[in-house]
């Protein structure tokens, strides 16, 4: 398995007992409802296993959902996967595996996020010709009815020696968040920013988010809402609920600071474990993510590596109505 979140449970452990001694629960009661979501519910068993499903991202329109899993118990290698549905009402259908253009036959592909308008899937691979351990990807097509075109590395100013992964492109495709580390799921991992003027330029020098979205413990995983105000990440820092939880920051303007992160509340987060992945839908009012929470598909006496299903949490109560 390649975006290793799993494999850092001890480390999450770690700093978990050492950024906040008292837990977190207590400090996060104050903002619990800040983003108004109600209780998560499974994508259940056509889309969740006992093996490892991550990284969802959803169409504009709901009804195209993209994620990553792994199929092989002995390989652990990690595919990209897609499923549908004929409304946001109905159940996601059967998933079935993206074609070559996308999935290596021997490489493993995470972190997938398809752009607003349905033309650009981005995504992870450590396949060969990379630049580091994880590199980020796009697969383009002419309109969400062709097929994916072959996928192209986005070079070397994106890509580092280093682990990229969870590029997640603003509604007008010339900014792109991401996470960068030092390897898969490392403790060291920022959430980083590159932009473009056009379609057809490349993306440019990426630039570190400034406190207070990174801090001294790990970011992961973002993903920016369509008006670009709202921004939602994975993090291990101080008053978690669990070792990894989903945070949420917003801003007044595209040329405004980000304000304090707000933890997403006990909801959301569950207590001694990982949840990470955040995709928002286009309209703000699903938030779909990952976590290892009791009652998985991978339960009962899974390893960590196998433990993550998909969830979906509606929202309750939006700021739009």
């Amino acid at each position: 398995m390649n975006y290793r979140v799993l494999s850092i449970s001890i480390l999450m452990l770690a700093a978990f007992i050492l950024a906040d001694p008292k837990g977190g629960v207590e400090a996060i009661r104050a903002s619990a409802d800040a983003c108004n979501f109600g209780l998560p519910q499974s994508l259940g068993p056509t889309i969740n296993s006992p093996l490892f499903e991550g990284g969802p991202t959803v169409s504009a329109d709901d009804r195209t959902l993209i994620f990553t899993a792994t199929r092989d118990p002995i390989t652990q290698q990690e595919d990209l996967f897609i499923s549908q549905r004929n409304s946001p009402d109905d159940p996601w259908g059967t998933p079935e595996p993206l074609p070559a253009t996308v999935n290596d036959p021997v490489a493993s592909e995470f972190s997938p996020r398809l752009s607003h308008d349905g033309k650009s899937l981005y995504f992870g691979s450590d396949r060969a010709g990379g630049f580091g351990s994880g590199d980020i990807y796009v697969s383009t097509r002419e309109s969400p009815a062709h097929p994916w075109g072959p996928a192209q590395n986005l070079g070397s100013l994106v890509n580092t020696g280093m682990f990229e992964a969870f590029a997640t492109a603003f509604a007008d495709g010339h900014t792109l968040y991401f996470e960068r580390s030092t390897t898969a799921a490392a403790p060291d991992a920022d959430i980083w920013v590159t932009t473009r003027t056009s379609d057809n330029e490349s993306w440019g020098t990426p630039q570190r988010l400034s406190e207070p979205i990174n801090g001294p413990n790990g970011e992961f995983s973002p993903s920016i809402s369509t008006d670009g105000l709202t921004l939602y990440f994975g993090s291990m820092r101080a008053g978690n609920i669990g070792f990894v939880d989903i945070w949420v920051s917003r801003r007044e303007s595209s040329m405004s600071p980000w304000g304090q992160p707000e933890n997403l509340g006990p909801n959301v987060n569950s207590p001694f474990s990982l949840t990470l992945g955040p995709f928002i839908t286009n309209d703000g009012r699903s938030l779909y993510f990952m976590s290892t929470r009791p009652g998985g598909l991978g339960q009962p006496g899974c390893q960590f590596i196998n433990c993550l299903d998909l969830y979906v949490a509606k929202c309750r109560r939006c700021p739009n109505g």
